[in-house]
């Protein structure tokens, strides 16, 4: 009798075992669940790894394009595109660019506006094991050349349109000196750039090319060679210092992206809508990488349109939609509409949602599920909020710290640097303090780094944080954590801030206005912008002396010269700037005041886009761009 007895004081003890644990550590289920699913997704990509030519997403790719061949892959412009489709379309291309001598380890610069060719040109340099440096297609002039050679590539393909075309035409002269080959994917009877190869006018005159089945992929030999953690792209950011950096993302992280919507048990069924620029991480990884994976479908957008955003939604019956927090805020100001409740919707995924907001997305739109993240494109940690907590990008308790144990501690505004303590320790703060954010840096949470010199990356590197040999990344971002170990970004430190969901950079923008004749020093940063996520980008410039200030031909010149999401929305003319004792300029004051006409006395201006110039920042004009009656 006392035999039978005893399973069932086991099954109690472990019951209440459990009621007991999870009464200490409510999250316990959650967090347990968390890393089960993180479990098998490291399970699976070691499997893919351990191949002699390890799987990738381009093999996802290939698996769907033969099972499910004309299932829907990408929607365009109300034109349809089967898996089988876009698949002959990368492999004619990756058979044109074998046939030119590329191979696996090379890198190409691709430079394609948001549509199909753009995907199709991704995989099909994948399937060569070639790189592809993924440019901005609103960058221009010096800074598009800077970040052509930042990739290291000997090969630019760009895609067709007249901006693009310009784009190119640009800088052709410099890549010609540099013998790069340039590649245009034309549509047909498109304009030809004289200079440049048509991979239309290399098939046509190659008989051997024009008789290949394109339905047949290339041998997955021609990627031998090829490890797990070497570059599926390289994806630009500004990181915190300097101009823009060509930032590795690895075949691993891009197949490990395709697990992050496990949380939300998404299918082939589900149907994503972009309209986010592909050559941004969020596209790719929350986007391109989750659609592939599970087989599923992705309505893809030019760029957002805010009035067509419902319309979209419902017409491809859309279940998952991307954001920045700047989508939001444009779709609450238009006016109600039918389609807001009648869409499938049910997971909003991205980042810089204003907890202002939050809730009246969630009610307005009837969106079930909101998923705010927080990841940078350089960094080796991420985190989601998958708890809907109003204003969190995440939830990272004592269980999870013991496989990662992110830190947030005590810094200096001014250097964007950790404080330490008499032991040269770095200063953790309690909860609802602010503090920097270091990421440890180990074997398994390694950084892909930048391309070009190792010192690019070691900047972002803090050695001895708390013990002797520790080495964290510094995100350059600010978090506060609340009791329920929540985090709540609150603002990013350094040369960079964040403008219409880009990364700006103070240097690039600061160099610009240095080419204006009259300004003999530039002072850049960011300023909050009441309504808006983000900061918008303000400078104090010093002219030189018996110079005057031009508004209109400085607002041609910025406007010609950087993307619009670059260009400063406000400028300050003060008589002298601050530096620091090494000569550094000084921004706190500056941004402290920010651009309120009661606090700066210097003559200021705004970027008046009605106008075409950089109007008298007053009071009056003042008031109206608080209360948005001014677009700048």
């Amino acid at each position: 009798m006392i035999y039978a007895v005893i399973p069932l004081a086991i099954s109690l003890l472990i019951v209440g075992a459990v009621l007991i644990l999870q009464a200490l550590y409510p999250r316990f289920y959650s967090d347990l669940c968390f890393i089960v699913d993180k479990a098998r997704m490291a399970r699976h990509l070691s499997r893919c790894a351990k191949r002699d030519v390890p799987l990738t997403i381009v093999d996802d790719f290939e698996r769907h394009a033969r099972t499910t061949p004309d299932k829907t892959f990408l929607i365009y412009q109300d034109v349809r595109y089967t898996y089988r489709e876009v698949n002959r379309e990368a492999n004619r291309l990756a058979y044109v660019a074998r046939h030119c001598g590329m191979k696996q380890g090379d890198t190409v610069a691709v430079l394609i506006q948001n549509e199909p060719r753009f995907i199709w040109t991704l995989l099909a340099f994948a399937k060569l094991g070639v790189t592809c440096a993924l440019l901005n297609f609103n960058l221009r002039s010096t800074s598009l050349l800077h970040c052509f050679e930042a990739s290291q590539a000997k090969i630019l393909v760009f895609g067709p349109g007249d901006s693009l075309r310009e784009a190119v035409a640009d800088i052709k002269g410099e890549l010609k000196k540099k013998q790069v080959r340039i590649w245009a994917l034309e549509s047909a009877g498109g304009t030809r750039l004289q200079g440049t190869q048509s991979i239309d006018g290399i098939l046509q005159n190659n008989s051997d090319l024009n008789g290949k089945d394109y339905d047949v992929d290339l041998p997955r030999e021609l990627r031998k060679g090829q490890h797990f953690r070497d570059p599926f792209v390289y994806i630009y950011t500004s990181g915190t210092t300097g101009l823009p950096k060509a930032s590795r993302m690895s075949h691993y992280k891009m197949m490990a992206g395709g697990h992050l919507l496990n949380c939300v048990a998404m299918t082939s069924d589900d149907v994503m809508y972009v309209t986010l620029p592909l050559y941004h991480i969020s596209a790719l990884l929350f986007g391109l990488s989750n659609v592939i994976r599970n087989g599923a479908t992705m309505v893809l957008r030019p760029k957002f349109s805010a009035a067509q955003f419902w319309t979209d939604c419902c017409k491809h019956d859309v279940t998952i939609i991307m954001y920045i927090g700047e989508l939001f805020r444009y779709l609450l100001s238009r006016p109600e509409s039918p389609e807001e409740k009648t869409n499938k919707v049910r997971v909003a995924v991205g980042n810089g949602l204003g907890s202002d907001i939050w809730g009246e997305v969630m009610e307005r739109f009837s969106i079930g599920r909101i998923l705010e993240t927080y990841g940078a494109t350089e960094a080796n940690f991420g985190i989601m909020n998958v708890d809907n907590k109003i204003g969190s990008v995440g939830c990272w308790p004592p269980l999870l710290r013991i496989f990662c144990p992110i830190e947030l501690i005590k810094y200096d505004y001014e250097s964007a640097q950790p404080i330490r303590d008499e032991k040269g320790r770095c200063i953790k703060i309690p909860p609802g303090d602010t503090g920097l954010l270091l990421c440890p840096v180990n074997k398994t949470f390694p950084l892909e780094g930048y391309v070009g010199k190792e010192d690019l990356m070691q900047r972002k590197l803090v050695h001895n944080v708390l013990r002797d040999g520790d080495v964290y990344f510094n995100t350059g971002d600010l978090f506060v954590q609340d009791e329920n170990y929540n985090l709540y970004f609150k603002d990013r430190l350094g040369d960079t801030f964040r403008w219409k969901g880009e990364n700006v950079a103070t240097t690039e923008v600061s160099q610009v206005l240095h080419e204006v004749d009259s300004v003999f020093e530039a002072n850049v940063y960011g300023v909050t912008l009441p309504g808006h996520y983000g900061k918008a980008g303000m400078a104090a410039i010093l002219l030189y002396p018996n110079s005057t200030f031009d508004p209109v031909s400085t607002f041609k010149y910025v406007t010609s010269r950087l993307p619009n999401y670059a260009c400063p929305r406000f400028l300050r003319l003060p008589i002298s700037l601050e530096h620091t004792s090494t000569f550094k300029q000084t921004k706190s004051r500056l941004v402290q005041e920010s651009f309120d006409p009661c606090l700066v006395k210097d003559p200021m201006f705004f970027f008046d886009v009605v106008k075409q110039q950089y109007s008298k920042l007053d009071e009056s004009a003042y008031v109206k761009i608080i209360r948005g009656e001014v677009r700048i």
